[in-house]
């Protein structure tokens, strides 16, 4: 009976592992910096992280929080510090929220 579970046990181990990949949860990726420039007829902004500029793709049903109110993309200015929560779609990124402050 031992056997027979070990058995049973190692095809199963052997099937995931030649398988198709199984699906991974959609969590969002995170990254914050200062924002570059912002093209709100593209829908589109820049971030800059550590000498790193992030061209972000506003998602269909993304929010803009802009010193914790509700905002627009084109209420955004350069310099404005920026925490953005994304999703990737190939070489695209994706925002659904960023969180922006003004001093």
């Amino acid at each position: 009976m031992l056997q027979r579970q070990s058995w049973l046990l190692a095809v199963l181990v052997f099937g995931l592992m030649m398988g198709p990949p199984l699906p991974r949860p959609l969590l969002a990726d995170q990254t914050k910096g200062k924002i570059a420039s912002v093209n709100p007829e593209k829908n589109q902004f820049v971030i800059t992280e550590n000498f790193k500029n992030w061209t972000f793709q506003l998602d269909r049903d993304g929010k803009v929080m802009l010193n914790g109110r509700e905002s627009k993309l084109e209420d955004l200015q350069a310099g404005d510090e920026a925490l953005v929560s994304f999703n990737r779609r190939g070489e695209q990124l994706l925002a659904d929220l960023v969180r922006c402050m003004r001093k």
